[in-house]
């Protein structure tokens, strides 16, 4: 009765999660005791994915391949889900006593899923790869000294830009907010169908690139130990900012999502635009013209003067539950992945958007031997540079501290409400852009609900305190 009752709370909570992606915390601690078999003969592993577009598969299917030639009594099932079903799927299993065996670890339940004993601790993975030394600061997870999650990708986003159009009108790449409103300004021409900036107006995308700029301006929605700082004036002053930077996106942008950005620059549209490395993929493809016009930079959103560098992004990680079957095997394996070509050939089905995790895959990436690697390894030597200064609003709660960017790897637990689609970050957008209500009165408004939001939950949790590390 006691794990049928653990059962279903968990499930509540990763449902619960799925529509608001902000961490839960665990109401009790679940041991769970490893039951391994002997790691000899036939054995099947599960890897459970939502990497699921056909290059991804084929790579994927290519790799556990050459695993099997030196391991012919390894078999190693792939599971696909995506992930809006992920969490509540491991969840299932992981709280039944099931073996989830590899899988994909949704950064909301890493911490509450390691503290209730469900993930192996992977230290030997870690160091066997190389450690502290080979991965980029903040992407694995680890928790009092333990490692439970190890990354295979993530995506690091800057300013896109068309060189030929700065120049044209006597523009340097801008380096602050200052230079890149003006940039947006000048570039604007709508007799041309042309507009200075690609920006996501009142969607998810807007929330996270919104945020970018928060950080940027040593602002953040709250503190490390909780408490609201989103009500401060600094705040409404970053958001007064970015809507005036708006004013230069093409029409229509109010209701543009994650892909829009890309759509714009790639047709013209947009002299600049926000994104990540998928962009850059899509050129050959859509735009082969603006190849050697394009160029990426940093987001220049200071206009602080001593500003800390903080992009969005949030690290693709993999657990192994603490009571798999073949826990050896399991390890050797996930080794076997994420090291040498192997993992950069994954990485390779969207060079540039999935940005490795550890040196040596990042410079085997750079000099990858393909037509897109070799006429701009600049660009990859981009990502995988600022891939240490990836921040996510719902996975980092408190990241900066004064004017400094101190990566924490927790989330706010109350926050679902507030970063979620079509949540409170959002429909403050949608009022400014399309009710047309004033700046300071739509902040305020989700203001009010975020701290509602907070109090409710801190009401239902008093027992909760911020983790500590």
């Amino acid at each position: 009765m006691k794990r049928l009752a653990w059962l279903v709370v968990l499930i509540l909570l990763v449902l619960v999660a799925c529509a608001q992606p902000a961490p839960q915390t665990v109401e009790k601690e679940v041991v769970v005791t490893a039951t391994p078999g002997p790691e000899t003969g036939p054995r099947t592993l599960t890897f459970f994915t939502t990497e699921a577009d056909p290059p991804q598969l084929e790579s994927l299917a290519e790799i556990i391949d050459e695993y099997h030639e030196t391991h012919p009594d390894v078999f190693i099932d792939v599971v696909t889900g995506t992930p809006a079903t992920r969490g509540a799927r491991i969840a299932t299993l992981l709280a039944a006593g099931a073996d989830a065996g590899i899988f994909e670890i949704e950064a909301a339940f890493t911490r509450q899923w390691a503290e209730a004993g469900y993930l192996m601790p992977l230290d030997d993975v870690f160091e066997g790869i190389g450690g502290v030394d080979e991965y980029v600061p903040g992407s694995y997870y680890e928790l009092k000294d333990t490692v439970y999650a190890l990354p295979y990708a993530t995506s690091v986003y800057g300013l896109w830009y068309r060189k030929d159009l700065l120049e044209e009108a006597g523009i340097e790449p801008p380096t602050n907010y200052e230079e890149l409103l003006a940039a947006a300004e000048t570039l604007t021409k709508p007799g041309e169908g042309l507009y200075g900036i690609a920006l996501p107006g009142s969607t998810n995308a807007s929330v996270n690139f919104f945020s970018t700029f928060l950080w940027q301006n040593c602002q953040d929605y709250f503190t490390p130990q909780g408490e609201l700082t989103f009500d401060q004036p600094e705040a409404l002053e970053a958001i007064k900012k970015w809507v005036a930077l708006t004013e230069y996106a093409p029409p229509g942008f109010e209701n543009w999502s994650w892909g829009d950005q890309i759509t714009a620059f790639v047709t013209g549209q947009a002299a600049m635009s926000v994104y990540a490395g998928r962009l850059g993929v899509r050129m050959p493809d859509q735009a082969p013209h603006l190849e050697d016009l394009a160029d990426i930079t940093r987001l220049p959103w200071c206009y602080g003067g001593d500003c800390p560098y903080v992009t969005y992004g949030s690290w693709s990680r993999i657990s192994i539950a603490a009571n798999t079957q073949y826990p050896e095997t399991a390890k050797d394996f996930l080794k076997f992945f994420l090291t040498g070509d192997r993992l950069a050939r994954y990485d390779a089905t969207v060079i540039g958007h999935m940005v490795p995790p550890t040196k040596e895959v990042a410079k085997l990436l750079e000099g990858w031997d393909s037509d897109y690697a070799s006429r701009h390894s600049d660009w990859l030597a981009f990502f995988n540079k600022d891939a240490t200064f990836t921040n996510h609003p719902a996975n980092n709660m408190g990241s900066i501290e004064g004017c400094n960017f101190v990566k924490k790897d927790y989330g706010p637990p109350w926050a679902g409400p507030a970063f979620s689609r079509g949540g409170i970050i959002d429909l403050m957008f949608q009022d400014i852009y399309v009710g047309g209500k004033d700046t300071e009165v739509a902040w305020q408004e989700a203001v009010d609900k975020i701290k509602q939001a907070r109090e409710e939950w801190l009401a239902e949790h008093p027992d909760w305190e911020p983790p500590t590390y």
